[in-house]
């Protein structure tokens, strides 16, 4: 199991949420979805590699919600202070 989050790009209610991530749901591999409003955020428990990120971002985007562009992870060596 993986865990898929997608930071929203603007405050969305949680209707538009709900809504948002039952779209989530109709794609082959996605088991569940969860709503986190600070930050805005969906996160998408996969079964296994599909669907892929883009395609999440993809039906969000038909479904009217915009994610933010996913952060390069940094190099070097982990102090653990930011959370990736």
């Amino acid at each position: 199991m993986k865990i898929e989050i997608l930071n929203i790009a603007n405050s969305i209610s949680a209707e538009a949420a709900t809504q948002a991530g039952a779209s989530l749901k109709t794609l082959p591999g996605v088991q569940d979805v969860s709503f986190f409003d600070a930050p805005a955020s969906l996160h998408a428990r996969l079964d296994g590699d599909t669907p892929t990120r883009a395609e999440l971002v993809a039906a969000l985007a038909r479904a009217g919600v915009q994610v933010k562009e996913e952060k390069p992870a940094h190099g070097g060596g982990c102090c653990g202070g930011c959370g990736s």
